[in-house]
C-alpha cells in the first residue's frame, strides 16, 4: 500500500513539471455579484482607468487530468490594459503559471504573488468583507493595487490610486492584508498573450505547508495536490473517492 501510494505521488509531481507548457481553458460568464462598478484609477504616467470593475464568476477547464479544473472560478483581473468578454464560449490558450514566477517576469516583484496571497487569506477569514458587487468592485481595486504599487493603499500618489467611492473599502481590505503575516493560499496567473490576465489561487493544505508562501514550481503544487490525494485514500480506501477528498480540500479563489 506504501509503495503505491508513493507512486500516485511522484506521477503527480511528474505531471507537474508539465502543466505550464499545457492550454486551460477559462469561461467567464458574468460579475460575481451581479454587477460592476466604475471606478476612476490613475496608474503610472498620464493613465487612467475609467470603466467597470469587480470580480468574474466562469470556470476553468482543460488542466492536465482536471486536477486544476474549477467550477464555478471566481477571479479577478491582474491587468489594466486588456480586455475580455463574458460569454459561454472558452477562452482557449491560457497558461496557468505559479504567481512568483509571473510576476517577478512581468513586474520584477515576486513577492507581490505572496503579498495577493495575504490579501486572499485575510477575505477568507473574514466572509462577510467581500459579498457584494461593491465590496467586489473595492477587491479589484486591492487587487490592482498590490499589483501595479508598492504599498498598501488605493489612495495617495503611488503608482496605482483611485478616487472612486470603492477606495476606501479598497483601502480597508489592504490594511487587513497588510496585517496578515503569511498566505494560505498558492497564487497564479492566468497568461494569455494579447488578453487579459486572471488571478487564480488554490488553499494550501495546512498538514504540508513550509515556510515558503507559494510553491516554486508545479511539481511541488501536484505534490501537496498529491498528499491530499493520499490523506483520502487512508480515510476511505476507495480512488473515485480519494480524488473526491482532493477537491473537497483544495479550496479555490474566493470572493466571498
Amino acid at each position: 500500500m506504501k509503495n503505491k501510494m508513493a507512486r500516485a505521488a511522484m506521477g503527480l509531481a511528474l505531471a507537474g513539471a508539465s502543466l505550464a507548457a499545457s492550454a486551460a481553458n477559462v469561461t467567464l460568464t458574468g460579475w460575481t455579484h451581479g454587477s460592476g462598478n466604475s471606478v476612476h484609477s490613475t496608474y503610472g504616467v498620464g493613465q487612467s482607468y475609467n470603466r467597470a470593475a469587480g470580480g468574474f464568476t466562469g470556470a476553468l477547464t482543460g488542466t492536465p487530468g482536471g486536477l486544476l479544473d474549477t467550477s464555478p472560478l471566481n477571479t479577478y483581473c491582474i491587468e489594466l490594459t486588456e480586455h475580455f468578454s463574458f460569454g459561454s464560449a472558452a477562452m482557449t490558450q491560457y497558461t496557468v503559471v505559479a504567481g512568483g514566477s509571473y510576476f517577478g517576469s512581468r513586474h520584477g516583484d515576486a513577492g507581490k504573488a505572496g503579498a495577493l496571497g495575504r490579501l486572499l487569506t485575510y477575505v477568507n477569514a473574514n466572509p462577510t468583507a467581500v459579498d457584494t458587487a461593491a465590496e467586489s468592485t473595492a477587491m479589484q481595486l486591492a487587487v490592482w493595487n498590490l499589483v501595479y504599487d508598492n504599498d498598501f493603499s488605493v489612495s495617495g500618489s503611488g503608482a496605482f490610486s483611485d478616487t472612486s467611492s470603492y477606495a476606501t473599502t479598497a483601502n480597508a481590505l489592504l490594511a487587513g492584508a497588510a496585517g496578515i503575516s503569511t498566505s494560505l493560499y498558492s497564487v497564479f496567473a492566468l497568461e494569455k498573450a494579447g488578453s487579459q490576465d486572471f488571478l487564480f489561487a488554490v488553499r494550501d493544505n495546512p498538514g504540508l505547508r513550509t515556510n515558503v508562501p507559494e510553491p516554486a514550481s508545479w511539481a511541488l503544487v501536484m505534490l501537496a495536490l498529491g498528499g491530499v490525494v493520499l490523506a483520502g485514500q487512508r480515510a476511505r480506501r476507495s480512488s473515485s473517492k480519494a480524488t473526491g477528498s482532493n477537491s473537497a480540500n483544495s479550496a479555490r479563489l474566493q470572493n466571498s
